[in-house]
């Protein structure tokens, strides 16, 4: 049972953080990328004598190692492992001092004195409690 737990926690885990986790390894695969191009960048420099090129591109892989290492960041920043429990006790918080007033909808007016009730009682229950009395 514990492995199947396991997976159920993994699998949730992956489902609410998806956009987060892609937008890390998008991160990481920038950055790799960003990094083979000026490596093959500066050797085509230096094998046609362009030296001077070298610096430009230098400067934008840095620029563009910064912005994905800033994605990451951000992404990893704004992964939920418990976040997402502080933003539905806000929204609850925020919903709880809203009161619905039912419009002249007859059937929200019937299903007003459910929500507001403090103990919902079936049939089952007036039955039982009708026996319980004659007893």
């Amino acid at each position: 049972m514990y492995h199947y737990l396991k997976w159920a926690a993994l699998g949730l885990f992956f489902r609410r953080n998806m956009r987060y986790l892609v937008f890390i390894a998008a991160g990481f695969v920038g950055i790799y990328i960003a990094d083979a191009i000026y490596e093959d960048m500066a050797d085509f420099a230096v094998k046609t004598g362009e030296t001077g090129a070298i610096g430009s591109y230098l400067l934008i892989k840095w620029l563009v190692v910064l912005v994905c290492g800033g994605l990451i960041l951000f992404s990893v920043m704004r992964l939920g492992f418990g976040s997402d429990a502080k933003r539905v006790t806000k929204e609850k918080k925020r919903g709880a001092g809203k009161q619905e007033i039912p419009g002249n909808d007859p059937i929200m007016k019937r299903l007003e004195k459910f929500r507001r009730a403090d103990r919902l009682r079936h049939r089952s229950d007036l039955i039982i409690e009708k026996k319980r009395r004659g007893k």
